[in-house]
């Protein structure tokens, strides 16, 4: 699925909320999610190479878990992600077929998440990182063929200043976030 997403970092998660609550809008309780990133050995992201992630969610601790494999290929020139997801299982086994694809896991991200449906399309989520401060948000949008992607990029930015969020999207996947957020706590 061709898919536009800006993410941005917030000033204020309940400034976000309560701009949204205006317009009658409200996001789902938090629930807990969980990736494995894994990519191809010689990853290089500039080269908008795959990344699978296999995905924990737990929405209720009462009940089991659900688990799924998403594949997430970026392509910066184009401002465009192509992103296909599918239940898993068994999560044991399906991290072994990956390592025998030849990928390896690269980076681990656990979150807390919320999420808001607009319509069929248009999901806006609000996520708490483990191991980095503050709160992101991104506004992902389903794009049909014939739509253009630099236009919708450009709209979803533009949302982002209609909801009051200030400052320049975030290129940076969660995963490179944390690792960089390491390595500076390292290096300081």
């Amino acid at each position: 699925m061709k898919r536009s997403i800006v993410k941005m970092k917030l000033n204020s998660r309940s400034d976000f909320i309560a701009t949204l609550g205006e317009i009658n809008l409200e996001f789902s309780e938090p629930y807990w999610q969980h990736d494995r990133i894994f990519v191809p050995r010689n990853f290089n992201r500039d080269k908008s190479m795959p990344r699978l992630s296999l995905r924990t969610i737990v929405k209720n601790p009462e009940k089991d878990a659900t688990y799924a494999l998403v594949l997430r290929r970026h392509y910066e020139d184009k401002k465009l992600d192509i992103v296909n997801a599918t239940p898993v299982k068994d999560y044991t086994e399906a991290a072994h077929i990956l390592h025998q694809l030849g990928f390896e896991m690269k980076y681990e991200v656990s979150r807390h998440r919320q999420e808001l449906n607009m319509g069929n399309s248009i999901k806006i989520t609000i996520d708490k990182i483990d191991n980095l401060p503050g709160y992101y948000s991104k506004i992902e949008s389903d794009l049909s063929e014939e739509d253009d992607t630099i236009a919708a990029y450009n709209d979803l930015v533009e949302t982002f200043k209609v909801l009051k969020v200030r400052g320049n999207p975030v290129p940076m996947t969660y995963g490179e976030l944390v690792e960089s957020s390491t390595h500076d706590t390292i290096a300081g």
